[in-house]
């Protein structure tokens, strides 16, 4: 109703602002996805378009054992940070959702406050911690730090998922016999799988783009993660735009795959997020 009131030269300039600010945000995709088919011998910052295409970058991308090893490594961990901080951010964020305790607001205050530390601060931390265990240029500190980094949002997230869900419904399956456990999963989780899929998303996507642990904890190559990777194709003098370009396309399809899979599910549970039932 509000919008039949706007005059239609407004709506004019509001279209045109808004394809223009798309334009200028894409336009970087656009040319990373055009410098991708741009021979090696070509100089990158002689002109937008290439003078000349060519597939031999991603042709030599994909038979790089480096980089497909590295897009393993990130896959491995991403899938297990992901994983261990859903499987531990279910019952935090069900409990701060259903029940009332003492010094709930306070724990929900320093889990928001959690996330404004430098990661430097954790990254020091856990990297001597990893040296006296032995489990230094190994990718378990990596799935730790990812995990407890992202684990505040997974549980703010999921509070707001489970109170968007009625009671109603999880009471009558106690009434019908389950106990409170055995409600959550046989009830509660299928509801909410829309959220818990859109949470398993954002948190992948964290884990996967993380650097400074992937830096700190990894220093052989057969371990390293996809960010190290693409970053040493940055010298100190000249940038192998021909290894760096096609390797942080590719990288990005893991991603592009994810959302395909579960895109009506993440659309579910912002909305689901956003309403509380």
């Amino acid at each position: 109703m509000l919008i039949s009131r706007i005059p239609g030269w407004l709506k004019v300039v509001c279209y045109c602002g808004l394809s223009l600010l798309a334009v200028i945000y894409i336009s970087p995709y656009l040319w990373m996805i055009m410098s991708s088919f741009r021979p090696s011998t070509e100089p990158f910052a002689l002109r937008i378009i290439p003078r000349s295409w060519t597939i031999m970058n991603y042709i030599n991308t994909l038979q790089d054992k480096e980089f497909l090893t590295s897009a393993f490594n990130s896959f491995k961990v991403a899938s297990i940070s992901a994983s261990l901080a859903l499987l531990l951010g279910i019952p935090a964020g069900y409990s701060f959702a259903r029940f009332r305790f003492s010094g709930r607001d306070l724990m929900m205050s320093f889990l928001m406050v959690v996330p404004t530390f430098p990661g430097i601060l954790l990254a020091i931390t856990l990297f001597v911690m990893a040296v006296k265990l032995g489990l230094y240029d190994t990718h378990y500190p990596l799935i730790l730090a990812n995990t407890l980094i992202n684990l505040p949002f997974t549980i703010w997230n999921l509070r707001t998922v489970f109170e968007a869900t009625t009671r109603e419904i999880e009471e009558s399956a106690m009434v019908e016999g389950c106990s409170r456990l055995l409600a959550l999963i046989k009830v509660v989780l299928p509801i909410t799988l829309p959220g818990l899929a859109s949470t398993f998303a954002f948190v992948y996507i964290l884990s996967w783009n993380e650097y400074l642990f992937a830096t700190t904890f990894i220093s052989t190559g057969e371990k390293r993660l996809i960010t190290t990777t693409m970053a040493a194709a940055i010298g100190q003098f000249n940038v192998n735009y021909a290894k760096l370009i096609p390797a942080a396309i590719l990288s990005t399809l893991p991603l592009i795959v994810l959302f395909m899979l579960i895109q009506r599910y993440i659309i579910k549970g912002l909305a689901m997020g956003s309403t509380k039932g």
